[in-house]
């Protein structure tokens, strides 16, 4: 390029060269300055042209996918909104996709080049979705100093293989919510705790003591770390089939056959529901459970109570935004993402939405003016994140089929996980080839 400049230039001189010969050969009577000249100009030269106002920029729409509700809806469309009024370069369209579908709509539409440019999603899909052609990484657009904004732990999470598959925007986990008014205080172990409800609980009238989804290996998990158990052993093989989760089963079962503290046949929306129908004195939740806890509802929460001396690990979550693999406007997407896990955003996330941000500083002052904030931080510092590999999706389904039939149907505990065990050393063993 500079050769074909230069030869341009060179033939312009030249061209310019031999004009001003022949001018100069030719004879020219005298000229008075023109009145058109303008001021400052020498005599004979025409002015110099003012410089054009360079052309305005065209807007560089991109589409952003999440399964927001409630709060957190509100808090989104209040950031998307500040972010394409205060600037002209990316204007974000949000479109919700409800939460059920979502995985299989973005593998679906983004290795086809039709899916969103953005998406809203927690971390624990990385790892399959770098295999399935669906995330952009992002170490190459993002500086050291942007990640040294957030927390630690959410910037290890979206690391997969050495590169860098998203921005953090909050962390999620389980904690202990309870009713003021069937229990004024959260005791600190599960000992005390299983005293307490039980003197309020009426099970017959459907006041419960103790209420969550204990069938699903993410809330279950709680347990399987309290006693010492892991997903994974050191060689990243399941580990289900040991003492430790054994422990963890006769435990939760407990809560159901013993104790008879816990309901069977629980879901989100149940939880909810009951809740705010005073039928449970406590619950295991997110920070997501907020929004959905009825106006004027005196409420606590708390880390959840240890077991045995041994606290309890849940699973953390870090939700992130995503850059499609296949957008086709990758620049402009990866400066909407920027903004949604920046500073402004994360307070409007936090105040509104109710998120524990991922911001470090946004945290830092949104846990000194929000005492259910602090409690997420404290919680998030004992918590395991969830892992994020391939074959953790091969996991999920034997996990909850043992859990289940063994707290609340007649399966051998021992027996459950091993058969568990050997069906996800199997699923992971078909992947490998």
């Amino acid at each position: 390029m500079k050769i074909r400049l230069g030869a341009i230039a060179l033939a312009a001189a030249l061209a310019l060269g031999a004009c001003d010969k022949k001018e100069a050969e030719a004879p020219k009577p005298a000229e008075a300055p023109s009145a058109s000249v303008a001021k400052g100009a020498e005599p004979g030269k025409p002015a110099a042209e003012a410089p054009k106002p360079e052309a305005p920029r065209e807007t560089v729409e991109v589409v952003l996918w999440h399964a927001y509700r409630a709060g957190e809806k509100d808090a989104l469309e209040q950031v998307v909104a500040d972010y394409n009024a205060a600037q002209q370069e990316v204007a974000v369209r949000l479109q919700a996709v409800p939460y059920d579908p979502f995985v299989d709509k973005v593998r679906i539409t983004v290795p086809r080049g039709q899916g969103p440019d953005l998406f809203i999603f927690a971390h624990n899909m990385i790892g399959s979705w770098v295999e399935e052609g669906v995330l952009e990484p992002l170490s190459g657009h993002v500086s050291p100093e942007t990640l040294e904004q957030f927390t630690p732990q959410s910037v290890k999470a979206l690391v997969y293989q050495q590169n860098l598959y998203g921005l953090p925007l909050a962390f999620k986990s389980l904690a202990l919510f309870w009713n003021k008014a069937l229990m004024p205080e959260a005791p600190a172990t599960m000992e005390a705790l299983l005293e307490a409800v039980t003197k309020v609980q009426k099970p017959d009238d459907g006041l419960h003591g103790l209420v969550y989804d204990a069938g699903l290996l993410y809330n279950h998990a709680v347990w399987i770390h309290a006693f010492g158990g892991r997903v994974f052993d050191e060689q990243h093989q399941p580990a289900f089939a040991t003492p430790e989760q054994e422990k963890a089963l006769a435990f939760a079962k407990g809560l159901y056959t013993q104790h008879e503290v816990l309901p069977k046949g629980m879901n989100g929306f149940m939880v909810t529901s009951l809740f705010n129908d005073g039928k449970a004195v406590a619950v295991l939740n997110g920070p997501w459970f907020r929004a959905e806890i009825k106006a004027g509802l005196d409420y606590g929460v708390a880390t959840i109570p240890t077991v045995e001396g041994r606290a309890p690990a849940p699973l953390l979550g870090i939700e992130a935004v995503f850059v499609s693999k296949t957008s086709a406007k990758k620049e402009a997407a990866v400066k909407a993402a920027l903004h949604l896990a920046g500073a402004a955003s994360a307070k409007v996330r936090l105040e509104v939405g109710k998120q524990p941000v991922a911001h470090a500083e946004a945290l830092a002052a949104g846990a000194a003016a929000d005492p259910v904030m602090e409690v997420f931080r404290k919680q998030a510092e004992v918590a395991v994140i969830m892992d994020a590999s391939p074959e953790m999706q091969l996991v999920w389904s034997a996990a909850d089929m043992a859990i289940n039939g063994v707290i609340f149907g007649d399966k051998d505990a021992k027996d459950a996980l091993a058969r568990a065990q050997a069906k996800m050393v199997e699923d992971i063993g078909k992947r490998g080839r």
